[in-house]
């Protein structure tokens, strides 16, 4: 026979656990009943929720390449078509032939990657030239007028170079070599 003090126990817990149901219950449906409709957040579909792996690159494909360096802050922009090894891949295996590169978009009439690279563009990792920089003999990466990005700012100063040089040096004096910027440099510091 069951002692009263343990058949009270029992029921003191099972009533407490009804209460808990009831009141779990309670507040669901009230929750429920003070949403609106309308403010309801619905998330939308963006194009990576569209990511499936039954969407697959076609020959007609645009495929758009978008690479931003980030020592120059340049960015390119390629856009063709797929290659043959890429036709029919999906966007999982296309991430694979990509590692690195974020795909934005992926559809059938569209692919769009993006990469960061930490670097400078060709036009400013392939050419330097030698300008002025606060009155001092500067090296710049990339050509005269184009977005130039000081690389070294010298000792020589303008002021003490001969006019002729100093033209040039406003103008920027495109150096083709290493060797050639070295033996420019030694010679305006020799004047």
């Amino acid at each position: 026979m069951l002692s009263f003090k343990k058949f009270n126990k029992r029921y003191a817990l099972l009533f407490a656990g009804l209460l808990l149901a009831i009141g779990i219950s309670v507040y669901y449906v009230s929750y429920l009943s003070f949403l609106d409709k309308d403010n309801l957040i619905i998330p939308q579909e963006t194009e990576v929720s569209k990511q499936d792996s039954k969407i697959k690159i076609s020959a007609d494909t645009d495929i758009v390449q978008k690479i931003t360096y980030l020592k120059c802050n340049d960015e390119e922009i390629l856009q063709t078509k797929p290659t043959e090894n890429l036709v029919g891949l999906n966007i999982y295996q296309l991430k694979k032939v990509y590692q690195g590169w974020e795909i934005d978009k992926f559809d059938t009439n569209e692919v769009n990657m993006t990469l960061k690279v930490d670097s400078y563009c060709r036009e400013h990792a392939n050419n330097v030239f030698i300008g002025v920089h606060d009155g001092h003999v500067a090296v710049f990466y990339g050509k005269p007028g184009y977005k130039p990005i000081v690389k070294e700012t010298t000792s020589i100063q303008v002021n003490k170079l001969m006019p002729q040089d100093v033209e040039d040096l406003q103008h920027g004096m495109v150096v083709q070599s290493k060797e050639e910027l070295l033996r420019t440099l030694e010679g305006m510091q020799s004047r």
